[in-house]
């Protein structure tokens, strides 16, 4: 089937962002709430179940159309983040979704501060999707405030956290390059110097071409580090909101923990995986050596982690790379493949590099019965492939649990990137058996160990880096000393394997994760080591493995990520288990010793 390049139609979310269509969703929107706000008379440890139940169902459904609403703004605003309209219809809709925050949490509230006595008895005999999210909640109960103060806070946000991160994203995605290589500009077709978007220099940083590796790195720094105060007060800014709220005024024990807590993941099983992360650094500074000598390098470059081994590089066309996702995933099961067909078909997806569009790529998925979005800026290379198949991955983890609860159907984001990276090893695996030239098959490997190197330790280090930021920055540190701090953390990353360029200190104001989900990136971690275990179960157990891989994922976020795990033998508090992980990489990386006789 022949799949073109194009945005998205937004129109299965809401049917446009403006008028009498658009009106008369937003007022059912209003109307349920007003209803909502009546309930609060009624509750009280009296309350029947019936009228619990009652309650629940319109707070999913009040909840589940506030989602569309919130968003096909954050989708609109991802098409052109140079939009002015998008820009304003994006804040509106941060206000609407803070009016409905305000205006529900009394119910929150009052299922998080119910006795445990009154709380069994109203969850007895209801929904497990209910009763696992009320039991969810009731683990916040230290930490939630009064009413008025949660509204206080609710309201600060559209104006403070919200706006600084729209702020930043404005920025960095306002960007455009030049690339220098040899004294001159890169041309476009018309003999012009050519701009690019930051999606086309990511593409640069993975391509053959070594000048132009360097020199899309330097073109990213020549824009950023002018921007570094800005940029840099900014990320301050947010930490010292973080620590405001939830240090001071919530009196979680750390930064970390509010994440952790908010994920129902242990912090003992965090800082055991980072933990094991940063003890395992030097297998991929072995992986460094081994690929600098691969690539006739004396010493692995900072600018070169990401090279092919490859002279040149084979483009792929779209139609082709989807037709190849949709094939790895039916190989695996044909629902997998019939669900991830879905996003194709409805024109749930965009993959258009455009100026302003935002960088990278992520799945939206909204409620469980919207087919879920997928933003990609895709360029043709094999990497880009891969991201294809992680990002469909997340949206069949949603539609396989869209039988559960809008309050529930969402995985936490510790599980989150299992299905994405378990697709991404399917897709590999089937690309290895069909490519017939060693060379390739040796370049995929190595484009598979430099990803699992982009998607475990850098994010760890990603996580430290955000632990001591957060503690440097509550002690006066400058903008000047987080870049000191970061840069510290890439020497004991990479120790002698790697040379790294002093403006890589300045690397952390161009990743947008920490500005926007701060203490995210272990879960990328997370996800890799579980998967990589995952995967190597399947390879052990074969078909009888497929029906419990599809249930793993069928939970969504109807139990705590450690319960799921422990039902495929998964312990998430074991230094034996993450290592389990590093030891399988390690394998890989003996894998491609032998292959290239490099031992």
């Amino acid at each position: 089937m022949k799949f073109q390049q194009q945005t998205w139609n937004l129109k299965d979310v809401l049917p446009s962002h403006s008028g009498p269509e658009f009106d008369t969703e937003l007022e059912k929107l209003k109307s349920d709430l007003k209803r909502f706000e009546h309930l609060k008379q009624k509750l009280s440890p009296k309350i029947s179940t019936n009228d619990l139940l009652k309650a629940l169902k319109l707070y999913e459904k009040i909840r589940k159309n506030d989602a569309r609403f919130e968003c096909y703004a954050y989708m609109y605003f991802s098409q052109d983040t140079a939009s002015q309209e998008a820009r304003a219809f994006k804040s509106r809709m941060d206000e609407l979704d803070a009016d409905v925050s305000n205006r529900t949490v009394f119910f929150n509230l009052w299922l998080t501060k119910l006795d445990d006595k009154t709380a069994n008895r109203l969850t007895a005999n209801i929904n497990e999707d209910y009763v696992y999210y009320v039991k969810k909640l009731r683990k916040l109960k230290p930490h939630v405030l009064d009413e008025a103060v949660e509204q206080a806070i609710n309201t600060k946000n559209t104006t403070g956290r919200l706006a600084m991160i729209q702020l930043y994203e404005q920025i960095a995605n306002a960007f455009e390059f030049t690339i220098w290589v040899d004294g001159k500009t890169l041309k476009d077709e018309r003999g012009k110097t050519q701009k690019f978007a930051y999606g086309e220099l990511v593409r640069l940083v993975f391509g053959p071409d070594a000048k132009r590796r360097e020199a899309a790195y330097k073109a990213l720094y020549k824009e950023f580090i002018p921007r570094k105060d800005v940029l840099g007060e900014i990320y301050q800014a947010l930490v010292r909101d973080w620590r405001n709220e939830y240090i001071k005024t919530r009196h979680y024990s750390s930064p970390i923990s509010v994440f952790n807590l908010a994920n129902d993941v242990p912090d003992e099983a965090v800082d055991t995986l980072l933990s094991v992360c940063k003890e395992n650094s030097e297998i991929f500074q072995k992986f460094f050596s081994l690929k600098a000598r691969l690539l006739k390098m004396k010493q692995m470059s900072r600018y070169h982690i990401y090279a092919p081994l490859k002279k040149s590089e084979k483009k792929i066309q779209y139609s082709d790379a989807v037709n190849m996702v949709l094939d790895a995933y039916n190989s695996f099961h044909p629902r997998l493949g019939e669900l991830a067909r879905r996003v194709f078909e409805q024109d749930h997806i965009d993959s258009e590099i455009r100026k302003g569009k935002m960088s990278g790529a992520y799945c939206m998925s909204i409620t469980p019965k919207i087919i879920p979005y997928v933003l990609i800026n895709y360029a043709g290379s094999i990497s880009h492939v891969m991201s294809i198949g992680h990002e469909v991955g997340h949206s069949l983890h949603t539609m396989l649990a869209s039988h559960h609860s809008q309050l529930t159907y969402h995985s936490h984001t510790p599980l989150a990137e299992i299905a994405s990276i378990f697709g991404e090893l399917i897709l590999s695996e089937k690309l290895m058996e069909e490519e017939k030239d060693p060379q390739v098959k040796q370049d995929l490997l190595v484009l598979i160990l430099s990803d699992l190197y982009a998607t475990i330790p850098r994010q760890a280090y990603f996580t430290m880096f955000e632990k001591d930021a957060h503690g440097a920055v509550d002690k006066g540190a400058t903008v000047d000393k987080l870049a000191d701090l970061y840069f510290s953390g890439l020497k004991k990353q990479f120790g002698n394997a790697v040379h790294v360029p002093k403006e890589f200190k300045w690397e952390w104001i161009t990743i947008p994760h920490i500005y926007r989900y701060p203490f995210y990136c272990w879960t990328y971690s997370f996800g890799n080591l579980v998967t990589l275990g995952l995967y190597n179960k399947f390879k052990e157990e074969g078909e009888s493995f497929k029906p419990k891989y599809i249930k793993l994922l069928s939970y969504g976020g109807s139990e705590s990520p450690e319960k799921v795990l422990t039902e495929v033998g998964v312990d998430i508090r074991s230094e034996k288990f993450w290592q389990g992980g590093f030891n399988i990489i390690k394998g890989m990386i003996d894998d491609l010793k032998r292959a290239t006789k490099l031992i």
